[in-house]
């Protein structure tokens, strides 16, 4: 077999500076000076602008490869981008990439698409930057004709490859230094590729991963995983952390807005919703534009947030799996609730008179294991979130939390379920003095959960999400749209242990602890907790000014008053001055 030439440049890299060479590996410096793109507006190929067509989406990915923060540990953070079409997040991650391939020896970076032509696109794009990077400071390359790849000089860089997500067993054996998975939830088995993906990068410290794409619908074969993995990094679960762009990110989202036109009451919502967000009318210009251009969006505009998302929680349309489909979920959904900071967060201040409930999804020892707890306020009718917390915890910390925050809001009584790990917290509670513990029957403290009151308890959440319950915290909606019944299909410790992993169709514990402790609050303010009425606001006292009228505007007044109600004058008299008298029959005989 012929040896392979290198290409020779018309640069002695050896002669180089190191300082100079850190310059041009960096994105952030090398492609806005020598970056040629074909831009998507004109198609015409111009100088590279993470600015042009995005306001903040390919400056961050850009920063992301050029300096991505670390985690605790030291390591690079691993980064889930969720955004809308048309920002070229793809293309720009590809882009981001190239330099450090380029000018670091043994660079290893992989990008994976949802198929086949996808991959080869971005490859071809790949091609044309190097294709138009100036010659005087292009890094040599492999002659050969390369078709998935793109290899450098050893002696200067590394090399890129493109691999399809349709292959059987993707990512394994790999180890790249770098790696981009491009529009994850249409991958044929997401879970299963991360699965394999991971362990070969996760004791690399300087290993960068990042996965993108658009929310998608329903139906596709990985939306679930994606959106998991999406929550874990909001949630800062290991090396993951996510970050989001409404659809207003992107330039290329606008349209100009008729002078003539009206918002119509959709729009007028999405405004008083999104304006202090960004969203502008020539954004809603754009929306109608979409709307009347597409028929697939015309005949359901609800796809339109899914693939230009307002925001990362009404963007998902209801799996196939969840419990509770979007017409349950529908008034929470349009209701502007408050982004989490956990683990603990107050939405209300106690009130003085009012009754609390605080529903309690216990955790133990397990370092898997997750713990959290609502508090609902409940007056007959309504029951509103005021606080929630929701981590990894020990029980005992976890248990002085709960008795904390229980004293706070009026002594709130506790719906704990007292099976498994319960019952400890239970006994510490009682041991700590806490005065108000709900008991299921006299001398049994916790509420007990079993395979009927589970279906149960889950049928009297769905109630109280239609009628009662006002939800205040945006993660528990979104627990509750991918919730698919927790007790039921979560793995057990046990399991676990033996397996030392999760099994496939099984789900880690902690995905929803927030709906599990909400399912405890409703019993607990459905069964035990008094009626009481929410008190009335006090109604305004109207007084009339008769100094400001006339004589005759004042007598008018009075006549129309005493012609309303007869009997009494407008003074407010009995119209006969004639006080009735009470009569005693004699008793003498």
């Amino acid at each position: 077999m012929a040896k392979k030439k290198v290409k020779e440049s018309k640069v002695d890299w050896s002669k180089v500076s190191p300082a100079i060479i850190d310059l041009l590996k960096d994105p952030a410096v090398s492609l806005p000076r020598y970056g040629q793109v074909v831009d998507q507006k004109t198609d015409q190929s111009v100088l590279y602008d993470p600015y042009r067509i995005t306001e903040k989406l390919q400056a961050t990915i850009v920063k992301f490869f050029s300096d991505a923060p670390q985690t605790q540990h030291g390591q690079d953070v691993w980064l889930s981008v969720l955004k809308y079409r048309q920002g070229g997040a793809s293309t720009c991650a590809e882009f981001a990439a190239f330099p450090k391939v380029a000018w670091t020896p043994g660079y290893d970076h992989v990008c994976i698409a949802d198929n086949r032509e996808r991959a080869k696109y971005l490859h071809n794009r790949l091609h044309h930057l190097y294709t138009f990077w100036p010659d005087e400071v292009k890094p040599a390359k492999v002659p050969q004709a390369e078709r998935n790849q793109m290899t450098f000089d050893a002696k200067v860089g590394g090399k890129i490859r493109v691999l399809s997500a349709e292959q059987g067993a993707v990512g394994i054996g790999q180890s790249p230094s770098s790696m981009h998975a491009s529009e994850c939830p249409f991958w044929p088995n997401m879970d299963e590729a991360l699965g394999l993906i991971t362990p070969s990068m996760i004791n690399r410290d300087r290993g960068l991963m990042l996965w993108e794409s658009t929310p998608a619908p329903a139906d596709a074969p990985s939306v679930d995983a994606w959106r998991q993995l999406y929550e874990d990094g909001k949630r800062g679960q290991g090396r993951w952390r996510s970050v989001f762009f409404p659809f207003w990110d992107g330039k290329l989202c606008s349209r100009p807005w008729e002078k003539s036109w009206t918002p119509d009451n959709e729009e007028l919502k999405l405004l008083e919703r999104y304006g202090s967000q960004g969203l502008q009318l020539c954004n809603l210009a754009f929306r109608r534009y979409i709307l009347d251009t597409v028929p697939e969006f015309r005949r359901a505009p609800d796809l339109f947030g899914v693939y230009y998302p307002f925001d990362d929680t009404t963007c998902w349309m209801s799996s196939a799996n969840a419990v509770f489909s979007e017409h349950v979920l529908e008034r929470h959904l349009k209701a502007h609730l408050v982004e989490w900071k956990g683990p603990y967060m107050e939405y209300e201040q106690p009130e003085a008179g009012a009754q609390y409930v605080i529903g309690v999804d216990p955790s133990g020892h397990a370092a898997r294991d997750h713990a959290s707890f609502q508090v609902l306020k409940v007056w007959v009718g309504e029951w509103t979130q005021v606080a929630c917390f929701a981590t990894h915890i020990d029980p005992l910390s976890f248990t002085k939390e709960l008795q904390r925050v229980g004293l706070k809001y009026n002594n709130a009584k506790l719906a704990i379920e007292s099976n498994g790990v319960g019952q400890g917290v239970i006994t510490t509670l009682r041991q700590m003095g806490y005065p108000e513990i709900i008991y299921e029957k006299p001398y049994k403290p916790g509420i007990t959960s079993t395979s009927q009151s589970k279906d149960r308890m889950l049928a009297s959440l769905q109630d109280a999400l239609m009628d009662e319950i006002r939800l205040n915290d945006l993660d528990t909606l979104s627990q509750l749209q991918t919730y698919g019944h927790d007790k039921k299909i979560e793995e057990t410790s046990t399991s676990v242990q033996l397996r030392h992993s999760v099994g496939k169709g099984r789900r880690e514990r902690h995905h929803w602890d927030k709906v599990s402790a909400l399912q405890m609050a409703v019993e607990g303010a459905r069964h035990w907790m008094p009626r009481r009425y929410k008190p009335e606001a006090p109604q305004e006292l109207k007084v009339i000014r008769f100094s400001d009228y006339t004589y005759d505007q004042v007598k008018e007044y009075k006549s129309a008053q005493k012609d309303l109600n007869p009997k009494k004058t407008s003074f407010g008299k009995k119209a006969s001055r004639k006080s009735s008298r009470i009569r005693y029959k004699s008793t003498r005989k």
